[in-house]
């Protein structure tokens, strides 16, 4: 059998040597790196699985993973690279790379079968477990080739963690258990499953919900949202929590009697919304397993270390559906609360979360808000990954010409979402554009579409705005004019900016209204026909409101201070 190994390595790197020297240049794909565990003990077998989106009819890849060498066995028996990908056949090569802290592993189609497209998970590289420590696998370089022999290399280098620590002596390594101590039933009441666990000497609490207990819970159960608590002694400081959820009974509630189920422990609370346990691959999956880990910054990828405080508090979160990692997630079906406590000087408005991205830079969480009596911040991630709680401390200088609107500017610049005119000002009663005003509502909202194609006469491809208003387009936001305009240098009238506001809002679905109805403006008549309905909703919302006297001045221009009010209002009611 190695001798049949060996002749398949050694077949596909003669193919490896024949891949032209010039690479064509293509699109860069988006590969992800997840980890079967991201806290072990010596002994365990850890698993990194590789997965790429994007691909476009991929015949043959090369892939290179570094690693520690000295917290991994790296015999040629110890790893080994397997993929699930069809019509074709991998092999590892080089094995001597192992002890440099190296894996290549390659594939290739066999004959004339079809490539692979969209998003592949192209394989699982497993390793073994042998000294205490922190790791971070790193997906240095791929070489992929398509039909036709057409070829690229890549540079990822996208990374994830693994903490070892402790012996596996009277440890399952990972095992899961719901009663950690004899006899120690859990508690079930009308919202909650709380179940009282203790972390091993990997620092890791494991714990998976009975099916009997969570039935029970949900016959219980008197609102919508059913919380499970993990609960731990207070001198136990776990570093990772894991929970494993048995999904039928969640399936067959969700949308019923179960709108969220909330998972809470010492580290973070995660809520996910009835939309996840809809997803296809929830339908047919019998467990969800979610785990939260805790880090300093030093496990950081050295592009973020560089940005991030010392002191700063990273919160890895990975869902799964039966081991197999959910790396995206959308429209709200998880939400995640942090602990975060203000500094001395510190205002609740500039707290955010960001990002740890696939390229190791942080990005801001544009709807991150901070909830000053919890102590926490909420926000919704759009994929598993690292987040962390941080103060961004930015102001203009001449905010105390619109003092009203202070906060609500100030916490869009925290979110990166408008910035200021020049020499730290932010002109807050200025005049925008419409183009301006669609910039800041799709940044807010992370709307940019890559792909959408403005037909407006009076916008320029190369213009700053133009995949914006592109968006807007695309979504329905905006129309245009009957002459092919938009009007995108012209000032933007408060009647228009309510009707952009109102189209984006139903898009969103951020669409409510008032228990009571809003008395109309004094003005009601100068509306135009096209925007009455848009004010009207708007106004009943909160997000606009009049001016002096009840006047709303339809065809008065929206002042920069304005826009960052109303577009703060639509993005956190309430």
């Amino acid at each position: 059998m190695r001798k049949r190994i060996s002749a398949i390595g050694l077949m596909i790197l003669l193919l490896c040597a024949l891949w032209p020297s010039v690479l064509f240049a293509a699109a860069e794909p988006d590969c992800t790196l997840t980890v079967s565990k991201t806290a072990a003990v010596v002994g365990d077998q850890v698993e990194v699985e590789i997965r790429v989106r994007n691909a476009q009819d991929w015949v043959a890849y090369e892939l290179n993973l570094s690693f520690d060498a000295s917290l991994w066995k790296t015999g040629i028996e110890d790893i080994s690279f397997m993929t699930n990908l069809q019509d074709g056949f991998s092999s590892i090569v080089n094995p001597e790379l192992f002890s440099g802290g190296h894996v290549r592993a390659v594939f290739t189609k066999k004959g004339n079968a079809a490539g692979e497209s969209g998003e592949v998970v192209l394989g699982k590289v497993r390793l073994t477990a042998q000294a205490n420590g922190t790791d971070t696998f790193t997906l240095e370089k791929i070489k992929v080739g398509q039909t036709g022999n057409h070829w690229a290399a890549y540079t990822p280098n996208v990374g994830t963690r693994v903490q070892i620590g402790g012996s596996s002596d009277g440890y399952t390594g990972g095992g899961y258990t719901e009663t950690p101590a004899a006899g120690n039933e859990p508690t079930i009441t009308d919202s909650m499953l709380l179940v009282k666990a203790l972390p091993n000497d990997a620092g890791i609490v494991s714990v998976k919900i009975d099916l009997a207990n969570l039935q029970k819970a949900i016959d219980k159960l008197a609102g919508t949202g059913l919380n499970i608590v993990l609960e731990t002694d207070a001198a136990a400081k776990p570093k990772q929590v894991e929970v494993e959820i048995p999904l039928e009974q969640v399936r067959n509630a969700a949308g019923q009697k179960i709108k969220t189920v909330s998972i809470t422990s010492s580290l973070a609370a995660v809520a996910l919304n009835e939309k996840l346990f809809a997803r296809e691959e929830a339908k047919a999956a019998a467990n969800l397993q979610l785990s939260v880990t805790q880090m300093d910054s030093s496990a950081l990828p050295a592009a973020a270390k560089e940005q991030v405080k010392a002191d700063t508090v990273i919160y890895d979160f990975q869902l799964k559906l039966d081991e197999r990692p959910i790396t995206v997630l959308e429209d709200k079906e998880a939400t995640v609360e942090l602990p975060y406590t203000l500094r001395q000087g510190e205002a609740g408005h500039k707290v955010v979360i960001y990002r740890v991205s696939a390229n190791g830079q942080p990005e801001v969480v544009k709807n991150a808000r901070y909830d000053q009596a919890a102590g926490t911040v909420q926000f919704a991630p759009n994929h598993s990954g690292q987040y962390f709680a941080a103060y961004a401390n930015k102001s203009f200088q001449d905010l105390h010409e619109a003092e009203w609107a202070r906060e609500y500017i100030e916490a869009l610049a925290a979110r990166d979402v408008v910035d200021g005119m020049s020499d730290g000002q932010f002109d807050p009663n200025g005049q925008l554009t419409r183009g301006q005003f669609i910039a800041m509502l799709v940044n807010m909202f992370d709307l940019t579409d890559s792909t959408a194609v403005s037909s407006f006469t009076d916008t320029a491809r190369d213009a700053w705005y133009y995949p914006s208003v592109a968006t807007a387009q695309k979504l329905g936001i905006v129309d245009g004019r009957e002459d092919g305009t938009f009007g995108v240098d012209e000032r933007i009238s408060r009647q228009d900016l309510a009707v952009m506001l109102h189209r984006a809002s139903k898009i969103l679905g951020l669409e409510g209204e008032s228990a009571a109805a809003a008395a109309p403006f004094a003005d009601q008549a100068d509306i135009a026909e096209y925007a009455a309905e848009a004010v009207a909703a708007m106004q009943r919302q909160g997000i606009v409101n009049g001016l002096e006297h009840q006047i709303f001045a339809p065809q008065g221009l929206s002042t920069r201070a304005q826009a960052a009010v109303v577009i703060y209002r639509m993005a956190f009611p309430g």
